[in-house]
């Protein structure tokens, strides 16, 4: 009996998904063991190595391979149509770095049915992300949205997309992901995207799950900041697609206040502490998010 097929009395059906780009075989291996017994639908952009493909030699796997790297928007609308086609309800979507812990799957699914029953209309239930022991990560800082629930389920504006169980019912009404934010800010405009149309996201705060916020540091560096971590073309598209996002009439104008009062911080900070080179991607990428310009950054950042 294949467990994702139901365990529980009127379980609605639940699967994992992976969008990948060049993963890390050994932490791979270790997301494959959290979704095992369940089908899980890889998304390779672009080759993936031998290494890679026997880390997830012990799943119920769908592997579904495109030749270059469309982005992981376009991964993941890849990945979350293919569940909708296989009869799914609901899909965990997952980073390539996440650890899901065993039960996982189990635990949301059966949170997304009772708030279902009583009559929550919820895209997104995810658990709380924490980092990893090694590494020296930086700890995610949520934007939430009211007060806890029963069970404690806090409101939040979006979820970030790794461990976020996502309602397929909503991403037929909500949309796709933005295929042309290519790789940041995608949860955090479908988040408002979504309550903007009626559905809300959930973080269970008693469910946690290991998640590589950013770029790894040595002890010496721990407190770096972010933006000081990230490499030259990731900071294009933070930049990018936080005007971008800021644009959008569903976007709330304090999220907007707050999102473009750090963007400000953190280009100080990087004029202040970063290599001398290190403004030019930030300024191309305010720069295309203004315009509008969208889709892969322009070859040459860095």
């Amino acid at each position: 009996m294949v467990e994702h097929r139901g365990m529980y009395s009127g379980a609605s059906l639940s699967c994992a998904a992976v969008v990948l780009h060049r993963p890390d075989p050994e932490i791979l291996g270790r997301l494959a063991a959290g979704v095992h017994g369940y089908r899980l639908i890889a998304v390779a952009n672009g080759p993936l190595s031998p290494a890679a493909q026997a880390a997830l030699a012990g799943v119920d796997l769908r592997l579904i391979r495109n030749e270059r790297n469309l982005g992981l928007g376009a991964g993941l609308n890849v990945a979350t149509r293919a569940a909708a086609e296989e009869g799914f309800d609901h899909v965990l979507l997952l980073d390539q770095d996440s650890e899901p812990p065993p039960g996982l799957i189990k635990a949301l699914t059966v949170r997304a049915d009772a708030l279902a029953q009583a009559g929550e209309r919820a895209a997104v239930l995810a658990p709380r992300l924490l980092p990893p022991a090694e590494g020296n990560y930086r700890t995610i800082r949520y934007a939430w949205r009211g007060r806890a629930r029963a069970g404690g389920l806090v409101p939040v504006d979006f979820a970030p997309t790794s461990g976020s169980l996502t309602s397929l019912a909503a991403y037929a009404e909500i949309g796709p992901f933005r295929e042309d934010f290519f790789i940041a800010g995608i949860d955090v405009e479908w988040g408002f995207r979504a309550w903007s149309r009626g559905w809300s996201s959930y973080v269970a705060t008693d469910l946690a799950m290991p998640h590589r916020w950013g770029e790894a540091a040595s002890p010496e560096e721990a407190t770096t900041p972010q933006i000081l971590r990230h490499a030259p073309v990731r900071n294009y598209y933070y930049a990018r697609n936080v005007v971008a996002t800021a644009r959008l009439p569903y976007v709330p104008a304090l999220w907007r206040a707050r999102s473009c009062v750090s963007l400000v911080a953190q280009i100080g900070l990087l004029a202040l502490r970063g290599a001398p080179s290190s403004l030019r991607p930030v300024r191309a990428g305010l720069r295309d998010g203004v315009l509008g310009r969208m889709g892969p950054a322009p070859a040459g950042l860095g």
